[in-house]
């Protein structure tokens, strides 16, 4: 009988010990997990709910899936495609100083599809279209699209009035931070990968957008949960065989390598085990690999983006907003905080009937976040009104707010991380055997990619246990 232990209960940690019990039975194999949480509930710091009336929403980070993907497909494995309420069908829109600006149809990734509708556009001035007419397409040919952010990637391809206008706020927005600076291959792999093969873009994003894939930001139905994503962890839980056993507020100090097995010191105990799976951040696991160097000079200097979503409660007579618009998206020179309006109870059909509006508005970029990470609750929420305002006019006060700041939100992508990552894998496979790093601290930029991560960890231990 193996012992594993998963060290952190958030949505990976979670996510994994679901997929090792689950494949542990359709394998046959037999091993316990224990699943250690300092906390005395998983993912206190992401997830948030309030309810309002017989309903209960989300006022975390997270409002909604995909209809593609690991975390959607999941959902369906759950049974839970019953508690999925299907979006309407909303548009996104710009705001800028000039009015709210319509965005093409046919876009990808950001990237517009059809010239035609660019050049009809009211986004870009006369002289920006002659500058799109001419100039739309470059070549990557000379470039290694390895080594490129996500800025230099889109110039390198596309008229720069584009990306600025167009597509960097919408990524921004799509990916909950400012990503000109990160490294494309890690944000977009996808993409990058099929545009190192040196394939016509044009023909990959056709493709792309033709199948709907999930990184699709303009086309593609969303769904709500009846209930918050903090219920989904909660019933990955309750989907947990006797294997599993959950260990709540338990601190680890510290953990040890004693042959081919790890000693875990936690509360005043020491438990072994034979398998171990980190899914913390770095700044609570790297006091135990204080003497590696390896380790350390790969994790030291990682970086995160934080975030701050607001949900507003307001009744439907305090606030009317067009009922086509699902996402209002502010380019950098049109704010100082916002980042993007979302009207959920346009969206969807259930909150509209409720005689209420639900309003989130998201502030992504850093250098707004940090300003606002250092003010109170009440301030964040005076200053996001304020901002409200120079969109709506009039806007009565709300019935509720809620404010939620998220630090340490997912990994920055940046260069140094695609350098190291394949030779800190072996480092690891050789130094450390049977010891997993995953989560925020490895692959995790999304939902999607931590679920996927967590799933294919757990398939990789269990194909090793005998």
């Amino acid at each position: 009988m193996k012992n594993i232990a998963i060290i952190g209960g958030d949505l990976s940690g979670v996510s994994c010990a679901y997929f090792l019990d689950k494949f542990s039975g359709a394998n046959s194999k037999k091993f316990n997990i224990d699943l250690i949480e300092k906390d005395l509930e998983f993912a206190n710091d992401k997830f948030g709910k309030f309810q309002y009336g017989q309903e209960i929403y989300d006022n975390g980070w997270h409002n909604s899936i995909n209809e593609q993907g690991v975390l959607f497909y999941l959902m369906v494995e759950l049974g839970l495609h019953r508690y999925l309420i299907q979006s309407g069908l909303t548009k996104k829109v710009f705001f800028t100083k000039e009015g709210i600006k319509y965005l093409p149809d046919k876009m990808l990734y950001g990237y517009p599809l059809d010239k035609k509708e660019i050049l009809l556009s009211d986004i870009f001035t006369f002289k920006e279209k002659l500058s799109v007419l001419y100039n739309m397409h470059n070549t990557l040919e000379d470039e290694n699209v390895e080594k490129l952010t996500v800025e230099e990637f889109f110039k390198a391809n596309i008229n720069e009035h584009i990306y600025i206008k167009l597509i960097e706020p919408l990524l921004t927005s799509h990916y909950g931070s400012d990503i000109s600076t990160q490294n494309m291959v890690s944000l977009m792999p996808e993409l990058s990968f099929l545009t190192i093969q040196k394939e016509d873009i044009n023909k990959i994003l056709e493709d792309m957008y033709n199948r709907r894939v999930i990184d699709n930001i303009i086309v593609g139905r969303e769904y709500r949960l009846k209930f918050t994503l903090k219920s989904f962890i909660e019933t990955l839980e309750s989907n947990f065989s006797g294997k599993v056993f959950l260990e709540f507020n338990r601190d680890v100090e510290k953990i040890e390598k004693k042959g081919e097995k790890y000693l875990v010191y936690s509360n005043g105990s020491i438990y072994q085990y034979d398998y171990l799976i980190l899914t913390l951040n770095q700044k609570n696991f790297l006091p135990w690999f204080s003497q590696d160097e390896t380790i350390k000079d790969f994790f030291e200097d990682m970086a995160y983006v934080s975030n701050i979503v607001l949900t507003f409660v307001y009744r439907r007579d305090e606030l009317h907003i067009n009922r086509e618009i699902g996402e209002i998206i502010f380019p950098k020179e049109e704010s100082e905080y916002l980042t993007k309006l979302e009207y959920i109870s346009n969206k969807w059909i259930d909150v509209k009937m409720s005689g209420i509006q639900i309003v989130r508005a998201y502030i992504n970029r850093q250098e707004a976040v940090k300003k606002l990470l250092k003010k109170t609750d009440k301030e964040i929420q005076n200053i996001v009104e304020e901002e409200i305002r120079t969109v709506h006019g009039f806007v009565g006060k709300p019935e509720r707010c809620y404010v939620s700041k998220v630090e340490d939100n997912y990994r920055f992508c940046c260069e140094k991380y695609n350098e190291k990552i394949n030779s800190l894998s072996t480092y690891l496979a050789e130094e450390y055997p049977n010891l997993y790093i995953i989560g925020k601290s490895k692959k995790a930029t999304n939902l999607e990619n931590t679920i996927l991560e967590a799933k294919e960890t757990a398939k990789e231990i269990v194909e090793k246990i005998k």
